[in-house]
Formats: C-alpha cells, sequence, structure tokens
C-alpha cells in the first residue's frame, strides 16, 4: 500500500465520517482535517485521536510498515549499515545504503593474520570518497575460531561471524556482543537463532534452499520478536538467483511483505553454476549488486577486482539527483609560484579528480579554478549555461586569482573552445589558450607551456 494522503485518512475519521466527535479539538488540532494532514507527514500518531476506530488504526499500521528493515552491524565507530531500500529502480527515486562488500576467511588458514591486514588496510580514494572492504566472514573451521573473532573485533573492523555450533556462537558474543556482529549460525536451527539475536541484540541470518522456505523461516523468527534479519537463499543457481533475488525485492517494496521485508546476503562461491574463475565471479558480483543483494561475500581478494566492484557501488548508489560536487575555489596542485599556469573547469567532482590526477601526472605546477557549476560535466554546464564566459570571469575575479600569478593567462577545456572570445570580452587583460578535449592530454599540453 502507497503512502496514505491527508484526504485519504480524513475519511475514516469523525470529521469524515460526520459523527458527532468531529472536530473536537482533543488531539491539538483545530479540526479532524489538520490533524489528518498531520498523520500524513507522519508528524503526529492516530492515538492522538480518542475516538479513532480500529479500522483507521490497522489501515495506518499497514500503510507505515516499513518496506525494507534497516540493518546496522559492526562497531559504533565503523558500522556497517545496510537495506531500508524503498524502490525497485534507482531512477524511482534513490537507492539508499550501499551494498556491503564482504571478504571470506576461514579460521584456519596459514596466511590468516596476513589475509586480513590486507584486507582491513585495503582502500582506495575516487572522486573525494574513501572506498574500502564492509567486514569479514569469519569461518568456523578450527579451534581458533574464538580467538580470532576477538582479534577482529579488538581492531574495530566489521565482523560476520558464520558457524554450525550454537555455544561457540553463544560464548563468543558473551565477550564481543557490544561490537554487534552479524551471526551466521548454518545450523539453521530458527529457536537458537532467534535466542542470540533476543539475549545478544545482534542481527542474525535467516537461511532458506528455497523462495518458500525462506519465507517460511523468516516467519517463524518474526513470531518470536526478532527484529534484527538478514536474508540468505541457499542453493542459489546461476539459472534462478536473479529471478528469485527480484522476486524477494518485489514482495518487500511493492507488497510489504513482512517475511522478505530485509536485507539479503549473498556468498558468491556458493552459488551453484560459477566456476572458479574470480573473474568470473566477480562479474556475478556485480550483478547481484544491481539485483537486489545487500551484502557480497567474496572467498577471494584481488585488489584490480576490487576497486571495480568499489567504483560500481559508488555509482549505484550515488543519487543521480544530487550529482557529486566540489567547492568552487581555487585548488593549488604541486608547489606554485607566482609563474605558475592558471587553468578553469567545473565543480563536477569526477571531472576535478580527474583533471587533478592529470596535473600531478604533468609534474607542472598549476592553479586549477573551479566554477560554481551544480555539479555538471563540461560540456553539460555548457550547454545548460553553467559554464559560461562570464561565469568563468566572475569566478577568477572573485577568488583574486590575479593576485596569485604573474601573468594573465588561463587555460579553458578544448571542448568549449567557443568561450575564448567571450571571456576575453570580461577580461580584456586575459589571453585564453584551449585546452584540450580529453583530460589524457592534459600532460603532454601542459609540460608543452612551460
Amino acid at each position: 500500500m502507497k503512502a496514505l494522503t491527508g484526504l485519504q485518512i480524513f475519511k475514516y475519521l469523525p470529521g469524515g465520517k460526520k459523527e458527532k466527535e468531529a472536530n473536537c479539538k482533543k488531539c491539538g488540532f483545530p479540526t479532524c482535517m489538520a490533524f489528518a494532514m498531520k498523520l500524513a507527514k507522519k508528524e503526529v500518531l492516530i492515538d492522538k485521536c480518542e475516538y479513532a476506530s480500529e479500522e483507521i488504526k490497522d489501515i495506518l499500521t499497514e500503510a507505515n510498515q516499513v518496506q525494507q528493515a534497516e540493518i546496522k552491524f559492526g562497531p559504533a565507530e565503523n558500522e556497517v549499515i545496510i537495506g531500508n531500500e524503498t524502490v525497485m529502480f534507482r531512477h524511482d527515486k534513490t537507492f539508499i545504503n550501499p551494498t556491503g562488500i564482504a571478504i571470506k576467511l576461514k579460521s584456519s588458514d596459514i596466511d590468516f593474520d596476513k589475509k586480513f591486514e590486507k584486507i582491513s588496510n585495503y582502500s582506495v580514494e575516487r572522486v573525494g570518497e574513501i572506498l574500502k572492504i564492509s567486514a569479514v566472514v569469519l569461518q568456523d573451521d578450527d579451534e581458533t575460531f574464538s580467538q580470532k573473532a576477538e582479534d577482529i573485533t579488538n581492531k574495530g573492523f566489521p565482523l560476520i561471524l558464520e558457524s554450525p555450533n550454537f555455544d561457540t556462537i553463544k560464548n563468543i558474543l558473551s565477550q564481543i556482543k557490544e561490537s554487534r556482529p552479524l551471526i551466521y549460525l548454518i545450523n539453521n536451527d530458527i529457536n537458537q537463532i532467534a535466542e542470540l539475536e533476543k539475549d545478544f541484540q545482534v542481527p542474525v541470518i535467516v537461511a532458506g534452499n528455497t523462495i518458500e522456505e525462506l519465507a517460511e523461516n523468516s516467519n517463524k523468527i518474526l513470531e518470536q520478536k526478532a527484529e534484527n534479519i538478514v536474508l540468505n537463499l541457499n542453493n542459489s543457481s546461476t539459472t534462478g538467483i536473479i529471478e528469485n533475488l527480484t522476486h524477494i525485492r518485489r514482495a518487500a517494496i511493492e507488497q510489504k511483505y513482512k517475511p522478505f521485508g530485509f536485507p539479503v546476503i549473498s556468498f558468491i562461491d556458493e552459488i551453484k553454476g560459477i566456476s572458479d574463475d574470480i573473474i568470473e565471479k566477480n562479474i556475478w558480483a556485480s550483478v547481484l549488486m544491481c539485483k537486489y543483494s545487500s551484502i557480497i561475500v567474496l572467498d577471494y581478494f584481488d585488489e584490480a577486482l576490487l576497486y571495480s566492484l568499489l567504483t560500481l557501488r559508488q555509482n549505484i548508489y550515488t543519487d543521480p539527483q544530487k550529482p557529486l560536487q566540489i567547492e568552487p575555489k581555487v585548488y593549488p596542485i604541486g608547489d606554485v609560484t607566482k609563474d605558475s599556469l592558471v587553468l578553469v573547469t567545473t565543480n563536477f567532482a569526477l571531472t576535478y579528480f580527474t583533471v587533478a590526477g592529470e596535473i600531478e601526472a604533468s609534474g607542472v605546477p598549476t592553479y586549477l579554478v573551479i566554477t560554481p557549476s551544480d555539479g555538471m560535466s563540461v560540456l553539460t554546464a555548457w550547454a545548460a549555461s553553467k559554464f559560461t564566459g562570464e561565469i568563468i570571469a566572475k569566478t577568477l575575479k572573485e577568488f583574486n586569482v590575479e593576485q596569485l600569478v604573474n601573468h594573465r593567462k588561463v587555460i579553458i577545456p578544448g571542448l568549449t573552445a567557443i568561450l575564448k572570445e567571450e571571456i576575453e570580452e570580461e577580461l580584456p587583460d586575459w589571453e585564453v589558450i584551449i585546452g584540450t578535449n580529453e583530460s589524457v592530454d592534459i600532460v603532454d599540453h601542459l609540460r608543452s607551456l612551460v
């Protein structure tokens, strides 16, 4: 059910039904209509109306039901947040919490410490955002499981514990529950899983070998008042996983089917039909990031492949209505002096970081001037009149660029060469140099100017 409007709610209130209690003001509002409008905005609870019928209470409860729960795990200072999605497609609104990327490690791995160090230290910066691995899945397969769980926790890294042993998990949680690991008790005993969720206040994974079994198990644990749930569809295959995950997502988002109203975790190495080739696994990870896994668990660590996944995730979870942009100002790159070059471009984050990277690679100290362009790329901003000769001239004046350098030369993007005369008309003392069309040519171009 979609969110109700104030008018729809009003029809069920005493005012809408023209009952004698209409507009009694006991709710604190002058009319039933005013109260209904506040209910529609979720600024007040229906309990404020002592005459509200059970019918409208049930309708509002259904309408206000969360489509997909938001689940948090990991230490407070390094928390992983998943779920809380409200749409099937990104263009409908936006996706909210980025898919978590976790790496599986066996407790018996002889290179465990070395691998964990690489995983926990891995990070890259892209368009101003630090991208990193979300969590480690620690798989119980020897007697060091408990100690390694404590070690990872002590290092402040988010942890997913996977074990068939209820008592082992329970003993570990008695020591590290404050770090709120995500628990995967793979014996799938619903009573034991519910006990862990309730006693230790940690999120738990509920699994099923089929859509029907997963729904049944989820419903069972919901009956035990569990709330922190992540779903895992076992026994998946390459021929059916997309269809099944789409079914789960649609049931949650469009039908508000409570047993499926939780984020989903996918273990790439457990999907039938995928080979041991990590490139193929990475392709499937990218597919499931789009359709519709909230956590993807990999059984390999490859920096190049991880970077591709993290880049894809950043693109998917960037709000399409709010482009990544940086602050308009002058950015000195390198050991700038009064003789350094001046280059201007828009404030689209990807444009900035690409151009800045090429300037650094050239070794030519340069002042990079960023104009206010609403986060648009060069051609888009030019087409929208957000990157014009007047705006460029105004930006150079506003940031007092003429006081930074001895010369009066400014380099503009080659794709906007048409702005040369306009800029020189606005700034008669300046010479406009036409730059490159492509950022890859910036290095040679800057070196040719010094």
